[in-house]
C-alpha cells in the first residue's frame, strides 16, 4: 500500500470538493482499502490513530464517513478513483465524543444513548430509547438495525473516544471506576456484533487501555499510529507546504520582512518537527500553520489554545523530572504504550509524546543473530511546544502564549515571562 497523502484542517477541499488539491485524497482512499480489507477473524478489526491535537483527526473521520457513504459533496473523480480501489461503500456508525461532559456516571451513560438515538435519526430508523436499557444494549441494536437497513456491515468510527477518559479523571474514585466500566462495556459491543460490523476506528489524543478487571471492553486494538500507512495522513511536509501554501506563503512573507523561504524555516521551526514512525518524516502541525498564516504570518504558540488540563495537573501534583527523556540516546518505543486512570509516573513520557510535547528524533536499529532492536532518542518537535509545556509546569507565565516568535532568532524574549 502507497504512503498516505497528508491531510489538513483544509481536508474539506482535499477530500469533499473538485478542489485542486483532489489528488491528495489518494492517500485516504488507500487507507481505507486497507481497513476494509484486513483479515478478519472472530471479531470486527479495531484499529487506532492516536495524533497531538492539531493535525484534524475529526476533519479525517469525517472525510472517511463522506467515502465510504459516497456522500454527495464528494467530487465525481474522487468517488471513481475510490471505486477503482475497491473500496466498498458501506453504512457508517460514527460516535463523535468531542463534546462529552459530565458529572457522575449516571450523566455519561445518559450522553452515550443521546448520541445513539441520533446515529438512528442519521439513519432514518424509527426507534427510541428505553429508560431501562442500558448503554451496551442499545449500541448493540443501533448496530443491528443499521446493519439490517443498509444490507451490509456497519463501519464503526469513534471520534475523540479519550475524551471521556478526560472527564473520569475528575470523578471520584468510585465514581470513576463505574464510569469506566460503563464505557468498557458499551465498546464491547463491537467486539460483540459479529457479521453486523466490518471494522472499528478509534481517534484520540491519548492511548487510554480499553479493557480493564471490570469489563472486557475491547482487549485486540491494532495500534496503528506509528504504523507507515499512517505516518502522513494527517500534517503537512515541507515540500507540501510550499506547493500548497504558495500564495499565502508569497503574501504574509513581505509583510514579515522575509523571504518565502526564510517563512518557511520559520514556520518549520515553530510548528514542526513531528515524526511518527521510524522513518522520521518530519511533519508540520496543520492547526498552527493554518493559524500563522490566516494571521499574516504572525507566529504565536497557537496550541496554547487547546485543553491541556489534565497534562497540567499532573504536571502541577507529581512535578517529574523530564530531563531524562529529552535528547537523550537509548530510549525505549514510548509512544504506543498505554497511560493508565489515574496515570502513574513513569507514564509522563509517553503522555508527553502523544500529546505533541515530545517527538522521535532519532532511530537506532541493531541486530544480533537471533534479534533485532530498535532504540530512540526523543526531542522537543518545536519553539511552540516548547514554550507550552514551560507554561504547563509553571515555569513561565502565560503571557508568553501570547508574545510572537521571533522568526530569526526563536528564543528572543522567551524567558522574558520566567517565573
Amino acid at each position: 500500500m502507497e504512503t498516505l497523502s497528508a491531510l489538513s484542517s483544509k481536508l474539506h477541499e482535499f477530500v469533499l470538493s473538485n478542489h485542486l488539491y483532489v489528488d491528495k485524497s489518494d492517500g485516504l482512499i488507500s487507507f481505507i482499502s486497507c481497513l476494509q480489507t484486513e483479515p478478519r477473524l472472530y471479531a470486527p478489526n479495531i484499529f487506532m490513530v492516536i495524533r497531538p491535537r492539531g493535525f484534524g483527526l475529526t476533519l479525517g473521520v469525517e472525510a472517511i464517513e463522506a467515502l465510504l457513504m459516497q456522500d454527495t459533496l464528494i467530487a465525481d473523480d474522487i468517488s471513481e478513483r475510490a471505486q477503482r480501489q475497491e473500496i466498498v461503500l458501506q453504512p457508517v456508525v460514527r460516535l463523535s465524543l468531542s463534546k462529552a461532559t459530565f458529572d457522575s456516571a449516571q450523566a455519561f451513560r445518559e450522553h452515550l444513548i443521546e448520541l445513539m438515538q441520533m446515529q438512528l435519526w442519521e439513519h432514518h430508523i424509527n426507534r427510541h430509547q428505553v429508560s431501562y436499557q442500558n448503554p451496551k444494549t442499545y449500541f448493540a441494536e443501533l448496530l443491528k438495525a443499521v446493519a439490517e437497513k443498509h444490507k451490509q456491515p456497519v463501519a464503526v468510527i469513534i471520534d475523540n473516544y479519550d475524551v471521556p477518559f478526560l472527564c473520569f479523571s475528575r470523578l471520584s474514585p468510585k465514581e470513576r471506576d463505574e464510569a469506566v466500566a460503563l464505557y468498557l462495556d458499551t465498546l464491547n459491543a463491537v467486539k460483540q456484533a459479529g457479521p453486523n460490523a466490518s471494522f472499528c476506528l478509534l481517534t484520540g489524543h491519548i492511548k487510554f487501555e480499553l479493557s480493564s478487571l471490570y469489563s472486557e471492553g475491547l482487549p485486540a486494538v491494532k495500534d496503528i499510529s506509528c504504523h507507515p500507512c499512517c505516518e502522513q495522513l494527517f500534517g503537512f511536509t515541507r515540500d507540501e507546504v510550499r506547493k500548497y501554501f504558495a500564495k499565502s506563503l508569497s503574501r504574509c512573507a513581505p509583510r514579515c520582512g522575509l523571504t518565502v523561504q526564510e517563512l518557511l524555516d520559520a514556520l518549520d521551526a515553530c510548528y514542526g518537527g513531528y515524526c511518527f514512525s521510524d522513518n522520521c518524516i518530519r511533519l508540520i502541525c496543520p492547526s498552527s500553520l493554518n493559524a500563522a498564516l490566516d494571521n499574516e504570518g504572525v507566529l504565536l504558540p497557537y496550541q496554547a489554545r487547546g485543553d491541556y488540563s489534565f497534562l497540567r495537573q499532573l504536571l502541577t501534583e507529581e512535578e517529574p523530572s523530564l530531563e531524562w527523556l529529552f535528547d537523550k540516546d537509548g530510549q525505549d518505543a514510548l509512544y504506543l504504550e498505554c497511560i493508565e486512570l489515574p496515570p502513574q509516573r513513569r507514564h509522563f513520557g509517553a503522555l508527553l509524546l502523544q500529546l505533541g510535547f515530545a517527538t522521535i528524533s532519532k532511530v537506532t536499529q541493531s541486530e544480533g543473530d537471533d534479534y533485532i532492536n530498535w532504540r530512540y532518542r526523543y526531542s522537543a518537535p518545536n519553539e511552540e511546544m516548547r514554550r507550552l509545556l514551560r507554561i504547563l509546569r509553571g515555569e513561565a507565565s502565560e503571557k508568553l502564549a501570547l508574545r510572537p516568535i521571533n522568526p530569526r532568532v526563536l528564543e528572543d524574549g522567551a524567558h522574558d515571562f520566567d517565573l
